[in-house]
């Protein structure tokens, strides 16, 4: 059916659940509407703010609507009447835009029927649940290259996939008891499997003597190696600013990179304070602890918690018998 003979139906003006009703509508394919974006910012708002009530597959199936998929944009056909009009008129700007891969593609497309214009994102989806955080960055670098080219509909239907992600996968709350649960020690092992998922080479340290730090995680970052001094707090009480200063000398004393306290509590007003003061402190609540741990395990990791956290103390048994037989050697 050619979209003009396709009847338009106004979704600005009819509520979310009718919106999402038209979506999965038999005759949806007889209609038009706004399908690959929320439609206002109210239906965007309470589909966010209730989208606890929907299952991680209906999720899954809006967000699939606001990505894109490979093939051709209605844009496509100006833009290549306006790439022919510079090749005419404008050598210069053409060459310029031919040294971008869309009009490249476009123009391949102009003999090629079959050639694909616009390379799509919608296997990020394979990422999710798990993976949450690379899906924000993939999307994030889709929008950097593509900016200036996309429509600006698909524009907005991608920043809504972003928030779906965020909403869905990342701001999700857990019981705070799932982490107090743990013993010290598992508790650790928790947070040197995170640190080593952000891409840090980590080392956990000995349970005695660990000089007040319980791991230590490295990254080659620009000119230096970044080195964290990473020390666990797993207790209901909050953590006060005698703890956080004695973290800062131990962080002076090695010179280390920042210093990073991680706990099940929260912190004190004082501890906060002198946190904000010193830019080689960071200090991590239960609560900014969740959302590293759904951003990097995805929000169903208490279901896999003790598999992440049986990972790390493998990786740091096995580095332990390589460095036994080394010295023995």
């Amino acid at each position: 059916m050619k979209i003009s003979d396709k009847k338009y139906v106004d979704v600005t003006k009819v509520p979310l659940d009718e919106w999402l009703a038209l979506l999965d509508s038999p005759e949806k394919e007889d209609l038009l509407f706004i399908d690959y974006m929320f439609p206002t910012d109210n239906i965007r708002d309470e589909y966010l703010a209730t989208i606890h009530n929907y299952s991680d597959d209906e999720v899954i199936n809006l967000l699939r609507r606001f990505l894109i998929s490979s093939g051709s944009l209605g844009k496509d056909k100006s833009s290549f009447d306006y790439l022919m009009h510079c090749m005419k008129h404008d050598k210069e700007h053409f060459n310029k835009l031919m040294k971008l891969e869309y009009y490249r593609r476009l123009l391949k497309g102009y003999f090629n029927k079959n050639a694909v214009v616009w390379e799509g994102n919608t296997w990020i989806i394979d990422l999710l649940p798990d993976h949450p955080k690379r899906a924000l960055d993939v999307l994030y670098a889709y929008f950097l290259a593509h900016i200036q080219l996309l429509p600006d509909g698909r524009f907005s239907g991608l920043q809504d996939a972003m928030a779906l992600i965020r909403a869905k996968f990342i701001n999700v709350s857990h019981p705070n008891s799932l982490l107090l649960e743990l013993d010290p020690y598992q508790f650790e092992h928790l947070i040197d499997a995170l640190y080593a998922k952000m891409d840090y080479d980590t080392i956990l340290t000995p349970r005695t003597h660990d000089g007040g730090r319980d791991v230590i995680a490295e990254k080659k970052g620009i000119g230096e190696r970044e080195k964290l001094l990473v020390q666990c707090k797993k207790q209901k009480k909050k953590v006060g600013v005698k703890e956080v200063r004695a973290l800062l000398g131990i962080v002076s004393n090695e010179k280390a990179t920042k210093g990073v306290l991680v706990t099940t509590s929260e912190f004190t007003a004082p501890a906060k304070k002198l946190g904000k003061e010193n830019a080689r402190l960071e200090l991590v609540g239960q609560k900014d602890l969740q959302l590293l741990l759904n951003k990097f395990f995805g929000s169903k990791w208490p279901t896999y918690l003790d598999f992440i956290i049986s990972n790390s103390l493998s990786r740091n048994r096995n580095r332990n018998k390589n460095e036994d037989t080394v010295n023995i050697t």
